[in-house]
């Protein structure tokens, strides 16, 4: 049985619930994360109720924490429906004593009961593993062709919601479970075509400089960000960078070439510090957007997941979902200025987390965290990925990483990655958060906490 049969009796559940909303004529408050996954599942929910002609409001948020729920408009609208959301804290949705509520997402669901009036889409409650199979925007897309089989246009913005989310965890990294199923009617529809090879940045018709250059999953420790640097690595592994004045196009490459390449940036990137997993995320599955001009960023899903999660965390949502929506002219070239912003943002950070890593990082017995009191608080997801990855010299023994953010008067924001697979993040971080005073969860292998400063000590000493 296909997953999306296995979700059937819930997709249906969710249509009548989007079909009663149609039939009410009131309005619809969509709730959704801010990451490429939320913000790919939120333009296709957005693309179906435009559709329908339902009236709807959008607004993307951090987590539901209790302030951030406090601040929704709950009352002036007659439906609640909560993208990338609500399955791992169903404690503090129990207290907005919900009538009509719709959740999709792909989260753990916390402990808690069924909600009386909420209708929760979720792969874990038909059995399947939604944190490494599933994204949010999948979810999205299998409600949305299962409401309006016209839908399936739209399956090239669940890939890369899935990309977002680093769901590529199959053979050569590859997408797997729903998220493969998507990819399979992308590639039906005609959207998306998929190759293995080299996994960096962009289109083939950027130089092999600009694409080493711009590969920041994974992150290549001195490459990533640095023409200049990554122009020396070339010619210091014996591959010309230039044919005679231009710089080379990444198709230029032979096939001696191309395994060259992959070699010498594993054995480089390990070297540099990063896990052997990580190194060889270097080669594996590309997914294209069939339809796109090869010069485009947009043409690489992984490049395009990459730029709304930069949208997302640079709080540019109107330009990512405009983007999803097919519009670009000066969508895509205000994308291309915040993208060029975030890179640096990111840059800062993980520079001033090596330099100064005795000063920010507080360690624990299983875990560490790195507390950077300037930090945007959405940019601590981005950073952790980065920094984990690299840093594992550094983090040997260790369960988890954290980076920490202020948010708000008084509190913490941290996210977290799992650097061993025998804990269970989202589950330690629930329990830690009730031992601590905050609120806590996620995946197993990625989650977030929110905690008071006056526990920060706490914290550290549970870890």
């Amino acid at each position: 049985m296909s997953y999306i049969e296995k979700l059937r009796p819930l997709l249906r559940r969710g249509v009548t619930f989007l079909r009663d909303a149609s039939q009410e004529g009131g309005a619809l408050l969509v709730v959704a994360h801010y990451d490429a996954d939320g913000l790919a599942a939120a333009s296709i929910i957005a693309s179906l109720l435009n559709g329908w002609g339902i009236d709807f409001h959008l607004t993307f948020v951090e987590q539901l924490y209790p302030d951030v729920v406090s601040e929704l408009p709950l009352r002036e609208y007659s439906r609640l429906l909560l993208l990338d959301l609500g399955s791992g804290y169903k404690d503090i949705l129990a207290s907005m004593h919900l009538q009509n509520a719709l959740i999709i997402d792909h989260h753990p669901p916390h402990p808690q009961k069924e909600l009386s009036g909420v209708v929760e889409i979720n792969p874990y409650l038909v059995g399947i593993d939604a944190s490494t199979r599933s994204c949010a925007a999948s979810v999205a897309f299998a409600v949305a062709i299962e409401a309006d089989p016209s839908a399936k246009r739209l399956a090239h913005i669940a890939v890369a919601g899935a990309l977002g989310d680093r769901m590529d965890n199959g053979d050569k990294f590859s997408l797997t479970g729903l998220n493969s199923e998507v990819v399979e009617i992308a590639k039906l529809e005609g959207f998306v075509e998929e190759s293995v090879g080299l996994r960096l940045f962009g289109s083939r018709t950027r130089s092999i400089v600009a694409a080493l250059a711009a590969t920041m999953d994974p992150f290549i420790p001195g490459l990533s960000g640095s023409e200049a640097a990554a122009y020396n690595f070339l010619q210091r592994i014996g591959i010309e960078p230039k044919a005679g004045n231009e710089l080379r196009p990444l198709a230029s490459l032979t096939k001696e070439e191309e395994k060259l390449l992959a070699t010498e940036l594993v054995k480089y990137m390990v070297l540099s510090g990063v896990s052997v997993r990580e190194a060889q995320k270097i080669v594996g599955y590309n997914y294209y957007l069939v339809k796109e001009p090869p010069s485009s960023m947009l043409k690489d899903l992984r490049e395009y997941a990459y730029l709304l999660n930069a949208l997302g965390r640079m709080e540019q949502y109107p330009t990512a979902v405009a983007l999803n929506m097919g519009y670009k002219g000066k969508y895509l070239a205000r994308a291309e200025e915040v993208l060029r912003h975030y890179r640096r943002l990111l840059a800062k950070y993980i520079s001033l987390v090596e330099s100064e890593w005795y000063d920010v990082v507080k360690e624990g017995t299983a875990g560490a965290i790195a507390f950077l009191e300037d930090l945007p608080s959405k940019l601590t997801g981005s950073l952790c990925s980065v920094v984990s990855s690299i840093a594992s010299s550094r983090l040997r023994g260790k369960k988890f990483f954290g980076v920490a953010a202020r948010y708000g008067k008084g509190k913490w924001k941290i996210s977290f990655r799992r650097l061993s697979e025998d804990v269970d993040l989202g589950e330690f971080l629930r329990s830690l958060a009730s031992k601590v005073g905050g609120v806590g969860g996620g995946h197993p292998a990625a989650g977030g906490l929110l905690v008071d400063e006056n526990a920060v000590q706490s914290l550290v000493e549970h870890i």
